[in-house]
Protein backbone atom coordinates (compact mmCIF):
# COMPACT_ATOMS: atom_id res chain seq x y z
CA UNK A 1 0.00 0.00 0.00
CA UNK A 2 1.55 3.13 -0.46
CA UNK A 3 -0.09 6.54 0.65
CA UNK A 4 -2.94 4.42 2.22
CA UNK A 5 -3.77 3.64 -1.17
CA UNK A 6 -4.21 0.27 -2.75
CA UNK A 7 -3.60 -1.35 -6.05
CA UNK A 8 -0.72 1.26 -7.16
CA UNK A 9 1.67 0.48 -9.98
CA UNK A 10 4.79 2.69 -10.38
CA UNK A 11 7.46 2.14 -13.74
CA UNK A 12 10.78 2.73 -14.68
CA UNK A 13 13.49 0.72 -15.70
CA UNK A 14 16.49 -1.37 -14.21
CA UNK A 15 19.56 0.74 -14.12
CA UNK A 16 22.48 -1.91 -12.70
CA UNK A 17 22.21 -5.38 -11.25
CA UNK A 18 24.66 -6.99 -8.63
CA UNK A 19 24.59 -3.84 -6.50
CA UNK A 20 25.37 -4.02 -2.65
CA UNK A 21 23.82 -1.86 -0.35
CA UNK A 22 24.04 -1.71 3.77
CA UNK A 23 21.32 -3.04 5.85
CA UNK A 24 19.54 -0.32 7.55
CA UNK A 25 18.67 -3.01 10.34
CA UNK A 26 21.99 -4.59 10.71
CA UNK A 27 24.38 -3.06 8.60
CA UNK A 28 24.94 -6.02 7.00
CA UNK A 29 25.35 -6.09 3.28
CA UNK A 30 22.85 -7.32 1.08
CA UNK A 31 24.85 -8.62 -2.07
CA UNK A 32 23.70 -8.52 -6.04
CA UNK A 33 20.48 -6.04 -5.27
CA UNK A 34 18.99 -5.22 -8.68
CA UNK A 35 18.52 -1.06 -9.30
CA UNK A 36 15.73 0.45 -10.68
CA UNK A 37 14.27 3.56 -11.50
CA UNK A 38 10.94 2.66 -11.03
CA UNK A 39 9.70 4.70 -7.85
CA UNK A 40 9.66 3.20 -4.48
CA UNK A 41 7.70 4.47 -1.98
CA UNK A 42 6.91 4.26 2.02
CA UNK A 43 4.83 0.94 1.88
CA UNK A 44 6.20 -0.48 -1.33
CA UNK A 45 8.86 -2.60 0.79
CA UNK A 46 7.88 -6.34 0.14
CA UNK A 47 6.37 -6.08 -3.13
CA UNK A 48 7.00 -7.26 -5.88
CA UNK A 49 9.67 -5.95 -8.79
CA UNK A 50 7.87 -6.92 -12.08
CA UNK A 51 9.66 -7.42 -15.75
CA UNK A 52 7.71 -6.05 -18.88
CA UNK A 53 5.64 -9.42 -19.02
CA UNK A 54 4.58 -9.42 -15.88
CA UNK A 55 7.07 -12.13 -14.41
CA UNK A 56 8.38 -11.49 -10.79
CA UNK A 57 11.78 -10.90 -10.92
CA UNK A 58 12.52 -9.08 -7.62
CA UNK A 59 11.02 -8.09 -3.60
CA UNK A 60 11.36 -4.03 -3.31
CA UNK A 61 13.63 -3.39 -0.19
CA UNK A 62 15.20 -0.10 -0.38
CA UNK A 63 15.54 3.31 -1.76
CA UNK A 64 18.35 5.75 -2.00
CA UNK A 65 17.06 9.46 -2.23
CA UNK A 66 19.12 12.50 -0.85
CA UNK A 67 15.32 13.93 -0.26
CA UNK A 68 14.17 11.27 1.16
CA UNK A 69 10.74 10.81 -1.36
CA UNK A 70 10.65 8.62 -3.80
CA UNK A 71 12.63 10.24 -6.98
CA UNK A 72 15.37 8.42 -6.09
CA UNK A 73 17.29 4.96 -6.95
CA UNK A 74 15.15 1.64 -5.75
CA UNK A 75 16.76 -1.69 -5.01
CA UNK A 76 15.34 -4.60 -4.73
CA UNK A 77 16.25 -8.23 -3.58
CA UNK A 78 16.85 -10.51 -6.71
CA UNK A 79 14.11 -13.31 -7.28
CA UNK A 80 16.40 -16.35 -6.93
CA UNK A 81 17.87 -14.86 -3.78
CA UNK A 82 14.36 -14.36 -2.16
CA UNK A 83 13.37 -18.20 -3.42
CA UNK A 84 16.25 -19.34 -0.98
CA UNK A 85 14.93 -17.90 1.73
CA UNK A 86 10.90 -18.29 0.91
CA UNK A 87 11.99 -22.65 1.12
CA UNK A 88 13.31 -21.83 4.54
CA UNK A 89 10.23 -19.75 5.78
CA UNK A 90 8.16 -22.55 4.46
CA UNK A 91 10.17 -25.28 5.93
CA UNK A 92 11.47 -23.83 8.99
CA UNK A 93 8.84 -20.87 10.14
CA UNK A 94 12.01 -18.57 10.04
CA UNK A 95 15.19 -17.58 8.52
CA UNK A 96 18.55 -19.25 9.52
CA UNK A 97 21.35 -17.14 9.34
CA UNK A 98 25.04 -19.05 10.28
CA UNK A 99 27.29 -17.16 12.84
CA UNK A 100 30.92 -17.51 13.95
CA UNK A 101 29.62 -16.62 17.48
CA UNK A 102 32.10 -13.75 17.83
CA UNK A 103 32.03 -9.87 18.54
CA UNK A 104 34.69 -7.87 16.30
CA UNK A 105 36.41 -4.43 16.62
CA UNK A 106 35.31 -1.65 14.24
CA UNK A 107 37.15 -1.92 11.02
CA UNK A 108 38.72 1.89 11.92
CA UNK A 109 40.09 0.26 14.89
CA UNK A 110 41.96 -2.73 12.80
CA UNK A 111 43.30 -0.69 10.42
CA UNK A 112 45.53 2.00 13.33
CA UNK A 113 46.65 -1.41 14.52
CA UNK A 114 48.49 -1.67 10.62
CA UNK A 115 46.99 -4.84 9.92
CA UNK A 116 44.23 -6.29 7.82
CA UNK A 117 41.53 -8.40 9.02
CA UNK A 118 38.56 -8.93 11.76
CA UNK A 119 40.14 -8.40 15.44
CA UNK A 120 37.81 -10.60 17.35
CA UNK A 121 36.81 -8.93 20.62
CA UNK A 122 34.93 -11.74 22.46
CA UNK A 123 34.53 -15.61 21.38
CA UNK A 124 31.93 -16.73 24.04
CA UNK A 125 32.90 -20.11 25.28
CA UNK A 126 29.93 -21.98 24.24
CA UNK A 127 29.28 -20.32 20.85
CA UNK A 128 30.93 -21.72 17.75
CA UNK A 129 34.37 -19.87 17.63
CA UNK A 130 34.69 -20.25 21.40
CA UNK A 131 34.39 -24.43 20.88
CA UNK A 132 37.01 -24.12 17.87
CA UNK A 133 39.34 -22.06 19.80
CA UNK A 134 38.98 -18.85 18.58
CA UNK A 135 40.93 -16.13 21.02
CA UNK A 136 39.15 -12.87 22.25
CA UNK A 137 40.73 -10.26 23.15
CA UNK A 138 41.86 -9.17 26.48
CA UNK A 139 44.11 -7.35 29.55
CA UNK A 140 46.50 -9.16 31.42
CA UNK A 141 46.81 -8.97 35.20
CA UNK A 142 48.48 -5.43 34.89
CA UNK A 143 45.24 -3.64 32.22
CA UNK A 144 47.60 -4.02 28.89
CA UNK A 145 45.58 -5.15 26.27
CA UNK A 146 46.38 -8.49 24.81
CA UNK A 147 44.74 -8.18 20.92
CA UNK A 148 42.92 -11.46 20.52
CA UNK A 149 42.99 -13.14 16.83
CA UNK A 150 42.59 -11.56 13.91
CA UNK A 151 40.56 -13.60 11.28
CA UNK A 152 42.47 -12.96 7.52
CA UNK A 153 40.24 -15.72 5.66
CA UNK A 154 37.94 -18.12 5.67
CA UNK A 155 37.40 -21.26 3.15
CA UNK A 156 39.96 -19.57 1.72
CA UNK A 157 38.54 -16.19 0.79
CA UNK A 158 40.27 -13.09 2.25
CA UNK A 159 38.85 -11.07 4.78
CA UNK A 160 39.70 -7.37 4.83
CA UNK A 161 36.97 -6.45 6.94
CA UNK A 162 33.79 -6.98 8.98
CA UNK A 163 31.76 -6.79 5.69
CA UNK A 164 33.86 -9.34 3.69
CA UNK A 165 32.97 -11.35 6.88
CA UNK A 166 29.40 -11.28 6.73
CA UNK A 167 29.30 -11.74 2.47
CA UNK A 168 31.13 -14.87 3.13
CA UNK A 169 28.94 -16.12 5.64
CA UNK A 170 26.11 -15.61 3.40
CA UNK A 171 26.95 -18.00 1.63
CA UNK A 172 27.46 -20.62 4.01
CA UNK A 173 24.84 -23.31 5.82
CA UNK A 174 23.75 -23.63 9.47
CA UNK A 175 25.61 -26.90 10.20
CA UNK A 176 28.67 -26.12 7.57
CA UNK A 177 32.43 -26.13 9.12
CA UNK A 178 34.33 -23.60 7.74
CA UNK A 179 38.27 -23.03 7.65
CA UNK A 180 39.08 -19.73 9.81
CA UNK A 181 42.55 -18.73 9.38
CA UNK A 182 43.67 -15.94 11.66
CA UNK A 183 46.82 -14.33 12.78
CA UNK A 184 47.58 -14.80 16.19
CA UNK A 185 50.58 -12.65 17.74
CA UNK A 186 53.15 -13.38 15.07
CA UNK A 187 51.95 -16.75 13.52
CA UNK A 188 48.79 -17.47 11.20
CA UNK A 189 46.34 -20.50 12.38
CA UNK A 190 43.70 -22.53 10.34
CA UNK A 191 40.68 -23.40 12.59
CA UNK A 192 38.04 -25.78 11.60
CA UNK A 193 34.62 -23.80 12.98
CA UNK A 194 31.03 -25.51 12.82
CA UNK A 195 28.84 -22.38 11.98
CA UNK A 196 25.81 -22.21 14.22
CA UNK A 197 22.45 -20.25 13.58
CA UNK A 198 21.59 -17.45 16.12
CA UNK A 199 20.67 -18.22 19.22
CA UNK A 200 17.07 -16.21 18.44
CA UNK A 201 16.91 -18.76 15.81
CA UNK A 202 17.71 -22.45 17.04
Amino acid sequence: MEFGLDHTLTTGVISGLRREISSAATGRPIQDVIQTDAAINPGNSGGPLLDSSGSLIGINTAIYSPSGASSGVGFSIPVDTVGGIVDQLVKFGKVTRPILGIKFAPDQSVEQLGVSGVLVLDAPANGPAGKAGLQPTKRDSYGRLILGDIITSVNGKKVTNGSDLYRILDQCKVGETVTVEVLRGDHKEKLPVVLEPKPDES
